[in-house]
Parts: C-alpha cells; structure tokens; sequence
C-alpha cells in the first residue's frame, strides 16, 4: 500500500520582542525598515519599499519577526507639548507630568489617544523634560498598508517621540522635515531643558526657508526662558542641521553624525548624511520604542478595550471624518434629488391609476357640489315642531317664556327666547336659568349660546333672554327621563301619578299621563306640538321668522282643553284659555298672576308642557268638572295677599327689623336671600311711612348686590 505523502509542517516562526517594525508613508507607498534594539543602541535588519495595492506588507514583517509594527504619524496631526520638570524623585515627577497632561487635553481627546513620557535625561540645573502627545479626533486617520490592521501590535507615533528619543542621548539639534505637509518637528537641546516644537511652514511640496526654522527655535528659547546668550548658539546649531533637509527627510549638522552613528550597530553606512536623512527617523522610533519614551509609540485611533458589536462598529466608522464627510455629500444629494424621484414616480402612479383625469376631477367637482347643496337643504329645512321640543325639554321648572322666535339662518334655525325665572324646587331663579342654559348645551341641538339676563324684581322673577343656533335636524336628542316631558308629564313630576280609583276621564286626565310608568307620547310634548302651529309659517318661508308667545302657542292649540297650575300656596285649580286673537299675543293676558304660570306654553319648560298633556281627550262632563273646580279654587285665592291687594291676609305683618352694612355683608347667601324675601315683602305695603320706605329701600339694594357677588 502507498502512503500518500505529508506536507511538511512549517514551523510557527517565533517573534523578536526587540525587534520593531517602522513604517512611514510617503507619496507613492510605504517605507519599512526592521530594527532590533539592544542595550541603547539599534542594528538595521532589513528595508524595503511597498506600493499603495501590495498587500505583503504583513507577510514581510512577520518573516523579519517583528514583535511590533510603529507606523510614524504626519507631524500636523500630532500636537506636542514639552513639560519643563525641577528635580524630584520619580514617582513624583510621574504624578506632576500626568497632572500637566490632563490640564493640557482637559478631557477633550479619549485616553488611547493621549501619551505622555518623561525622558531620562537631566539637562542644566536638574531639569527633567516631559513631552505630552495628543492626537485629536477630528484629526484625519493615518494611513496604513492594505493587508494591516489596527491592535495591540500594531500602533502610532508622532515624529517628534523619535527626535526626542535621539536628542535626548546624543545631546544635538534634530529636525524632521515634512515637506508633502509642511511641517517640521524641532528638538533643540538646552539647559532648560531640551525643546520640542511642531510648526507649519512653507506651503504643500514647497521647500522650508531657514529663516522660518530660526524664527521657530528662537520664539521656543524665549517661550522656555533660555538665557539670552545661549539663544543664538540654539538657533545657529539648528540652523546648521536643517541646511541639508529642507526638501523632506531627517536633519542633523555634519559635525554630530560621529554622535548619531554610535546609536547604530553593524552598520557601515551609519556615519553618511544621506543614510541618516532617510532612516533617522525610523532609528529614533526604534530607540523610543524599547526606550523610556515608548508610551508616546503606544497611540491609538480606536479603544482596542472596547469590542463594539456591528451596529457600534458601524456607528466608529460613520464618525470618521472621511466616511462623515461622504455620508453628508450623499444625504444632501439625496434630500435634493428624493423630492423629485417621489414626485415623478407619484405622477406616474395617478397617471396609471386615473388615465381619464379631466372626467375624474368633474365628477368630483359635481359630488362636491351635490354635498354641499344636502347640507344647506339639511339645515333649512329643519322641522320647527321638533325644535320647539328641545327647546321645552331643557327648559327647567321655574322657567316662564314670553316669547319664541324661530328664524333660518345659515348655519341652522335661529332661537330667541326671552322669558322670566322664578324659583323652583328650591333653586333660585338665577339658577334655574343657568340650569336651562347648561341642559341647553348639554343636549347637543343647540350651538352659539348666548345668555342675558336683568336684576330680580319685587317678587324674585328674573327677566332673560337667550339666543341659541338649532343644529342637527336629524339628530334624535337622548334627554333623560326626568327631563323628558314626552316620558314624564309636568303633572305627573309635580304631582305624581293619579291614584288607581281615579277616573281619568272625569277628573279631565290625559290616559297616557296617567299611566304609571310615564307612556312614550312622541318625540315632542303636547305643549311643543300647540307651540308649532305658531312657528309653522317660518318652516315653509325661510324668510319669515316664527314669533309666538307662550300665552299665543297655548291659545291656538289648546282652546278646549283644560290647563292646570298650583298657585303660591299649593292648592291647585283648573282653568279654561280662551283662544287668542294672534299668534304673537301677549303672554301677560295669559297670566295675570305669578301664580299662573300654566301660560307659559308649548315652547316652554314650565308647568305649560305637562299642563298641555291634558288634551281635549277629556269629554264635555270632564270640562264641567274642571269649571266648577277653577271656580272653587279662584274663591280660595281671593284672599291672599298680592302687590294689588296689600293686607289680604287678616293680620299686616310688621317691617323686618333694620339691617347695618356689616350685618348684611357678613350674612350668608341663604340669609341674604331670605332678608332680601322678607324686605321686598314688606315694600309692597301702602301704610308706611317715608323713612321706612327710604331704610328699606337701601337695604334691599345692599341685599341684592350682596345676592350678585355670592
């Protein structure tokens, strides 16, 4: 049997913590260079130069066994600070650099991406130099070989961490020059300690003046309070190292490669300028990788910590400058051209769906036209009858109309109505009208209510007038039993239903008020059907308006029947109306007496609807019965005591004692209103003299001011 060949295992190739790999961008690609570093000192291992597209990049710096890969920062997009330190032990010196470095970002960069150091040499009077490198956010982010990702072995550093790094052992004047950016990153040694400065100049592709770098190196003498005499010999060393690499590249005097070529082990061209101008600045990384100043190598663009899921991952890359800037030229692309894509595909939509357009908007124009001519019709021709109805159920008891006008109107039916309110059921006057006024509102048939209303006269009665708007002609009002006299009679609320031996038809009960539970009469009361004969002539003419009065409604619909009202002291008695002679009759002839309220009719809600309930069903006995029973009860009233006939009664009551204004406004509302009962009473006399006239004028006055403000 023939065993099928293996593969042979290629051996894991095992890192060189000591070794770094540093690359730098340049126009056309990437430039990386192997270092190892040992004992202070670096040895070149191998260089090579990759394009934009190679994505060999990782393969090449994992056969040269690097353990980390430095990729060197643009000098503009670092902000450098150099931290002048007096002696001290370390731990100290730590905690006062760490202090300068968050005064310096005050918390306006993240954390990966600030690194502070503090170099080992002291210079002058034990001067210790701390550099504190912020990368900010809104900086762009670097650029980095296809093929190579972002993580813990993979990290930034500014130029200026390997100028420090070099500066600080070989004690001469470094500059690297930028001149794609025009930036140029100064490390100056001095004894008040060794300078770092990042400036712009010159222009993009443009060459470095040496008058600009002398004017940089002599405002950071100045700005770090370097002896006056040392500042010339500053400026002119630098000076010197920056006459060679204007164009671009690492800068050093002639005179210090001997110092800057024992840094390089194994190396023969280590003591050349060109050598250095193209791989100083990757020695310097080296050194401050495996140096005191490895932490400003250690820079981030991302929080490697954090492991962001897709949406977060999704959310880091949209808040990239690059990838934001894109994601904005598209949205305002898109929020100039979305609106006309929408409008152009709904235009082809309706096209599609409505071909015959023109005919579609003529039907509709017609349909409009057709509703429009149903509301108007709707709201005119209203029926009057059924109007009168709402209005006699929201009418309380206490409530004495004089006078209905019903009138078209463009919204609906107009209503006036203008009556008295006396009190009822123990409620005032003023309160039985605002009572009507809310059950009004509540039903739903009327809109645009407007109320006025006078003082109470003599005998409490409150003149009002009300103008309201019918709608709904159609609408059925659901009124509450108590409050429907079409369920529930006005004799039947007062009084109660009649007993079971009472005969109805001799006593001149309607049948329907006589059932016990109230039986269903329609829609309307008897008293609104009478009332609607005065108001016909409105519903067929809109023009015309339906003026009746509570006495006239009652008069030409109720001729033969028999009314019944309670008088002041309770006893009731029957009276026959006689027919008016016009439907807009005075409601005064109807109702001589404040007594009478039965007049008020079928457009009202006093006694007047339930009293119309008894209809001209009752037979010519009954109408006997009710005659002889109106003439008993007319003899009992005739001696109580009226405005028209003071002293009636056997005995004159004697005038209320005098009240004082703070009696009278410290009196409750039900005392107010009694005192106001019994003054009023008492003004009625004809035997009093001029000062009891006088003092109960003024306190009636006082009273019913008293009554108004409650």
């Amino acid at each position: 049997m023939k065993k099928s060949p293996k593969k042979p295992a290629v051996p894991t190739l095992q890192r060189d913590p000591r070794v770094v790999a540093v690359i730098r961008a340049t126009r056309d690609g990437f430039e990386l260079t192997a270092l190892r570093s040992s004992d202070g000192t670096v040895s070149m291992l191998a260089a090579h130069h990759f394009g934009l597209d190679d994505e060999r990049v990782g393969k090449w710096i994992e056969s040269e066994r690097a353990a980390r890969a430095v990729i060197a920062l643009p000098g503009a997009d670092v902000i450098v600070r150099a931290v002048q330190l007096p002696r001290a032990d370390e731990a100290r010196l730590e905690g006062a650099l760490q202090l300068n470095a968050s005064a310096f970002v005050q918390g306006r960069t993240s954390d990966w991406r600030v690194a502070s150091a503090l170099l080992p040499r002291e210079r002058g009077d034990g001067i210790r130099t701390g550099l504190v490198a912020e990368w900010p956010e809104d900086a762009n982010r670097a650029d980095m070989p296809k093929g190579l990702n972002e993580g813990p072995m993979v990290s930034f550093a500014p130029a200026i961490a390997g100028l420090a790094a070099i500066a600080s052992v070989a004690d001469v004047p470094l500059l690297w020059v930028d001149s794609a950016n025009g930036v140029l990153s100064v490390c100056v040694p001095t004894t008040r300690g060794l300078l770092a400065r990042v400036i712009r100049a010159g222009g993009n592709g443009e060459d470095i003046e040496l008058a600009e770098v002398a004017q940089a190196v002599g405002e950071a003498c100045v700005h770090a309070g370097v002896p006056s005499a040392e500042i010339p010999i500053a400026i002119e060393r630098t000076v010197e190292a920056a006459r060679g690499a204007l164009a671009g590249g690492f800068g050093c005097a002639d005179a210090d490669l001997t110092k800057l070529a024992a840094l390089v082990s194994n190396c023969d061209e280590s003591s050349d300028a060109q050598w250095w101008r193209s791989n100083g600045l990757a020695v310097g990384i080296a050194l401050a990788a495996s140096g005191p100043a490895m932490p400003l190598t250690r820079l981030q663009w991302t929080d490697l910590s954090a492991r962001p899921d897709r949406l977060g991952a999704l959310i880091n890359r949209i808040s990239e400058p690059r990838m934001a800037r894109r994601i904005m030229l598209v949205g305002i692309l898109t929020l100039a051209l979305a609106p006309i894509a929408v409008e152009g595909s709904r235009l082809l939509l309706l096209r599609w769906k409505l071909p015959d357009l023109e005919g579609y908007m003529k039907a509709e124009e017609f349909d409009r036209k057709k509703q429009a001519m149903y509301r108007v019709l709707g709201r005119q021709g209203a029926s009057m009858t059924k109007t009168l109805s709402d209005l006699a159920c929201s009418a309380p008891d206490g409530i004495e109309v004089e006078f209905i006008n019903v009138a078209q109107s463009v919204k609906g039916q107009a209503v006036t109505v203008r009556g008295k309110a006396r009190a009822a059921g123990g409620l005032q006057g003023t309160e039985i009208m605002l009572q009507m006024e809310k059950q009004m509102r509540e039903s739903g048939a009327f809109e645009a209510i407007q109320r006025n209303s006078e003082a109470p006269d003599t005998r409490g009665y409150q003149e009002f007038a009300i103008n309201a708007t019918s709608v709904r002609p159609t609408y059925s009002v659901a009124f509450p039993e108590a409050q429907d006299f079409a369920r529930t009679s006005m004799r039947v609320r007062r009084y109660g239903p009649p007993p079971d031996d009472v005969d109805t038809v001799a006593s001149g009960l309607d049948t329907r008020t006589s059932a016990p539970s109230g039986a269903t009469t329609g829609t309307a009361s008897g008293a609104t059907g009478a009332a609607s004969g005065g108001a016909a002539t409105s519903a067929a003419n809109p023009r015309s308006s339906a003026e009746s009065t509570a006495s006239g409604a009652i008069a030409d619909d109720a001729s033969q029947s028999d009314t019944e009202t309670a008088d002041a002291t309770g006893n009731g008695r029957r009276s026959r109306s006689g027919r008016g002679k016009s439907s807009t009759g005075s409601a005064a002839a109807a109702a001589p007496t404040a007594g009478s309220t039965a007049s008020a009719g079928a457009a009202s809600a006093s006694a007047a609807p339930a009293d119309s309930g008894a209809t001209a069903a009752a037979g010519a006995d009954s109408k006997s019965a009710a005659r002889g029973a109106r003439a008993a009860g007319t003899a009992t009233r005739s001696g109580l005591a009226t405005r028209s006939n003071i002293g009636g009664s056997s005995e004159a009551e004697p005038p209320p004692p005098a009240l004082s204004d703070n009696e009278i406004k410290r009196m409750s509302r039900e005392e107010a209103r009694e005192a106001l009962v019994k003054v009023s009473r008492a003004r009625q006399r004809a035997d009093l003299d001029d000062a009891v006239k006088t003092r109960l004028k003024t306190e009636f006055d006082l009273l019913l001011e008293r009554c108004k403000h409650e």
